[in-house]
């Protein structure tokens, strides 16, 4: 096996994993309706959104990315907590 590859847990391991991401990913939302009614209130009020919300926004959207496609059997490597919370792109994410 190549090292650089995760080593492949059982398919009921794999199953457990994927039921836990898809109640992370039911509860990851309400996270981003959240995110968005903040960004227009800090909008509204200061005329422009927050830079630390949209980066963490983008990182964010990576991390459901990193769900999905662990829930799609896409990749073996499984999202946060069990690997490192994605960093945006800040030239292509990030304004």
């Amino acid at each position: 096996m190549n090292e650089s590859e995760p080593e492949k847990d059982s398919l009921l391991l794999t199953v457990l994993y994927m039921v836990l991401f898809y109640f992370i990913f039911a509860v990851a939302g309400y996270v981003l309706i959240a995110l968005g009614v903040i960004q227009v209130v800090v909008r509204l009020l200061s005329g422009s959104p927050n830079a630390e919300l949209q980066r963490f926004g983008a990182s964010f959207g990576r991390y459901l990315g990193q769900i999905v496609h662990y829930i799609a059997m896409h990749t073996d490597t499984k999202p946060y907590p069990f690997s490192t919370w994605p960093q945006p792109d800040d030239q292509r994410d990030t304004p």
